[in-house]
């Protein structure tokens, strides 16, 4: 008995160890087949399929071009993409998120609240501790959002890459959110005597589309749109100039009463929501504009020939978009048609947010392989280099863009066309914005640049000289808690209810208020209680 149980031990041993050699031997074998180990001219060894989500819609074929073959082929790994709506952005991660099955990398709309539950719910990758020192491109743009850090101070790691806005090429100081810039019919207007500025009221622009409405100097008949606005453009273009804390961003707010506030409850968007209803009363707006999606309201403009004035954005290459639009659907040159400004309250007063520097943000499924993570990461460390950047924004050298005499980039790509439209859903950069590189890119017309870095200047310049610019504040916008949560509003459809409202709008107006308030209260109680 006592040899067979020896036996038996030394048995055991001898499969614990066959055990231990076979799953090493596994081990070896699935290292080698999803590892970032180089070979001798630095390619990597092994190919990783990785999935992602994002909001770029990709068609069939399009990802059959060297641009995206590049970008495989030097980090040698295949994309399983996810597209995903707009409109079902966040119901769609929050989903994805919850239920364990977000893809490998995602991009996500941030929403602070749901960040603290996740991370606290281990439903988020946390990074290794050194990721900075390993990729340092990534960790010098990381450093430029600010939410980065605050977000390491209150959870004790990395859960999150918020995606910078600008990194190298910020417009102008302080940056404001470059929203509320217009597009009017330039023609139209010195048809119908109206005077062309950089920046424009609300209602001097109401009297520029009522102007259009009486005269039709377009000949569109019943198809013209004077202010071709949605529920969110509206929101924009003529409430928040008036009243700069109308928007779910800055909502909440410390007054100059050192007490904090809520800015839909403010006497300033009961003036907005006044010259919207005027305009909604008057034709100016689209009988059904609240019922618009995505880009209806700009496509009037610039596909359709319709629309007065329409919402623009900032940026350069929104601009550039609007040209290539009406050249291909109207056949005209944009140049001769179009102008730009911004928007002020009818006081003259300048009213915009203060731009934190990000965007959405990077998260990844708590499940991604270790191999992956860093193939991901990687690939992001030299798209945010400033090779990658040019590869990202520019093309290929030689190719799509030069150097001139004086080391100026100069466009290879011929006139009216952009990197988009000869490499689609160029999706490969992943983590810095567009915006950056778009105060620099010759592939976009000089002028298109130039004015909207005007824009962005005349911003900062009447928001520090009277404006009244909502500061990004951090203590609320990293407060998390059921209170707050719960007293989350869609601002734009709640206002465009309240100017469809049969009555006085005032009277209504306060008592959505105070239908309100069970909900704000206790979040002005918590935030003017905070230590």
């Amino acid at each position: 008995m006592k040899a067979d149980k020896k036996l038996s031990v030394r048995s055991i041993l001898l499969l614990s160890l066959c055990l231990v050699m076979l799953l090493a031997t596994a081990c070896s074998k699935e290292g080698a087949q999803g590892g970032n180990e180089k070979d001798a001219d630095g390619s990597y060894k092994d190919k990783l399929k990785i999935s992602v989500a994002s909001t770029i819609n990709l068609k069939d074929g399009q990802l059959n071009n060297e641009f995206h073959k590049f970008w495989m082929d030097k980090f040698n790994l295949e994309w399983d993409y996810n597209f995903i709506e707009w409109d079902s952005w966040a119901e769609k991660l929050r989903l994805w998120v919850s239920s364990g099955d977000l893809p490998d990398v995602a991009t996500w709309n941030y929403i602070h609240g749901d960040a603290m539950n996740y991370i606290d719910q281990g439903l988020l990758y946390k990074f290794p501790d050194d990721w900075k020192e390993r990729w340092p491109n990534v960790a010098a743009a990381y450093k430029l959002t600010g939410l980065g850090e605050k977000l390491e101070e209150l959870k004790g790691g990395t859960y999150i890459l918020p995606r910078p806005v600008y990194y190298e090429n910020k417009p102008a100081d302080p940056l404001v959110n470059q929203i509320g810039v217009i597009a009017l019919r330039k023609d139209w207007a010195q048809a119908v005597g109206f005077e062309l500025k950089d920046v424009y009221t609300t209602t001097e622009l109401m009297t520029y589309a009522k102007l259009v409405k009486e005269k039709d100097p377009g000949k569109v008949g019943a198809n013209l749109v004077p202010l071709s606005y949605n529920a969110g453009d509206a929101l924009t273009n003529i409430i928040m100039p008036n009243s700069e804390h109308s928007r779910v961003e800055s909502a909440f707010y410390k007054g100059e009463d050192g007490k904090y506030h809520w800015g839909a409850a403010d006497p300033e968007t009961l003036a907005g929501l006044k010259l919207m209803q005027q305009a909604y009363k008057e034709g100016l707006l689209n009988p059904e504009f609240y019922t618009w999606k995505n880009s209806e309201g700009s496509d009037n403009f610039r596909v359709k020939g319709v629309a007065a004035v329409t919402s623009l954005g900032g940026l350069a290459s929104y601009r550039q978009d609007v040209d290539k639009a009406m050249k291909k659907n109207l056949g005209v040159n944009s140049d001769d048609l179009v102008h730009t400004a911004i928007v002020l309250g009818d006081d003259g007063k300048y009213r915009n947010l203060e731009q934190v520097n990000f965007w959405s943000a990077l998260i990844f499924s708590p499940n991604i392989s270790k191999e992956k993570f860093e193939r991901v990461m990687d690939l992001l460390d030299y798209s945010t280099s400033k090779e990658g950047q040019m590869l990202l924004n520019m093309g290929f050298e030689g190719k799509d863009w030069k150097y001139g005499n004086n080391k100026e980039l100069a466009s290879l790509l011929p006139e009216g066309t952009s990197l988009e439209d000869k490499y689609p859903s160029r999706f490969e950069g992943l983590y810095l914005l567009g915006d950056d590189f778009s105060i620099i890119n010759p592939a976009i017309k000089k002028e298109y640049r130039e004015r909207a870095v005007l824009h962005y200047q005349n911003k900062a310049k009447l928001g520090k000289e009277g404006g009244k610019l909502a500061s990004y504040d951090w203590t609320v916008q990293l407060h998390d808690s059921k209170v707050k949560n719960q007293a989350t509003f869609d601002y734009e459809t709640e206002y465009t209810n309240l100017i469809l409202q049969s009555g006085d709008l005032e009277s209504n107006w306060k008592k959505w208020v105070e239908s309100k308030m069970s909900l704000v209260q206790p979040v002005l109680d918590e935030l003017n209680n905070l230590k």
